[in-house]
């Protein structure tokens, strides 16, 4: 392929980062508002707590039985069932960061018996996650219709966001992938171009085309740092920097969902597929560091 058919394909890649963000930025925005809207994280909570009374069902049983025993002889009682329901949350609602939003509830459950508990409780996770997400003034409904093959599909928001981030990696990985290959064959042309009008002018296409005038003096700083040194270093750094505006928003919304919202139960697959698409994007960043054409400058345009 000639240099102009690599520029073309190039840059009709690099148009591909619009739709790409668009959907990186949705998933973005519903894993932040599961994360940070006081429903969410109190739902979310509500969940760690009804597992914990199930994991220790047999326990709060016995200590129940055992309250309501104490209860029927005399008035004057401690409630050890109360003790063993905050005891049982501490190691739970600290490691999942929910010991303060979940501890008044137990609190409240003092006198209920667990398995009444854990059906509030229940209840409670699927009022609280019926409301629909919000951001500032963006409101997501919490199931999405999908027709497919004529058929209406619901799925809530959070499996059609796992399903987003699980298919956004290959397709991020594919996208950064032609566009690495593709760039470093360009840069390949490049390396051997002597005209600057022979390359496609797309927006990562920025060289130095000028003819550096001889110093009639000598000067150290200028030993130690030939201006032509000067000119390719800037010319480098403004090629990374706007390859870097391009790919960043779709690789930076699509990474940061993962770490906001892990896909639930596969936590290995969130960081497999952020490090990937991670290290292409490095990769994509690189090719503009390849010594044949990072230092090129091309000679200026003759006046006829």
């Amino acid at each position: 392929m000639t240099s102009d058919q690599l520029g073309r394909r190039y840059e009709r890649l690099l148009f591909l980062s619009g739709p790409l963000t668009v959907v990186a930025v949705l998933v973005l925005l519903v894993a932040f508002s599961s994360t940070t809207q006081n429903e969410r994280v109190l739902a979310r909570c509500v969940e760690v707590a009804v597992k914990t009374l199930h994991e220790n069902r047999e326990q709060l049983d016995r200590h129940w039985n055992a309250y309501v025993q104490e209860r029927k002889k005399s008035k004057y009682f401690v409630n050890h069932y109360k003790y063993e329901l905050t005891k049982v949350w501490i190691s739970p609602g600290i490691s999942s960061g929910c010991h303060k939003e979940v501890e008044p509830l137990l609190e409240q459950g003092a006198d209920t018996p667990p398995g009444k508990l854990i059906a509030d409780f229940g209840s409670r996770v699927n009022q609280l996650r019926s409301t629909p997400l919000q951001f500032r003034g963006i409101e997501i409904p919490q199931k999405a219709d999908i027709a497919m093959l004529g058929t209406n599909i619901k799925i809530s928001l959070e499996s059609l966001t796992a399903l987003l981030q699980v298919s956004l990696a290959p397709v991020l990985m594919i996208w950064l992938g032609s566009l690495y290959n593709t760039r470093y064959r360009e840069s390949l042309l490049i390396g051997k171009a002597n005209d600057i009008a022979a390359m496609f002018p797309h927006l990562i296409n920025v060289y130095p085309a000028v003819d550096i005038p001889t110093l009639r003096k000598r000067s150290r700083l200028a030993y130690w740092i030939p201006p032509p040194q000067i000119v390719r270093a800037m010319y480098s750094l403004t090629r990374v920097c706007l390859i870097a505006f391009v790919i960043a928003p779709a690789i930076g919304c699509y990474l940061a969902s993962l770490f906001l919202l892990p896909i639930e139960g596969v936590t290995w697959l969130s960081f497999l597929s952020g490090s990937l698409v991670a290290l292409f994007g490095l990769s994509v960043v690189a090719v503009e560091l390849l010594p044949w054409h990072v230092g090129m400058i091309f000679p200026g345009v003759v006046k006829p």
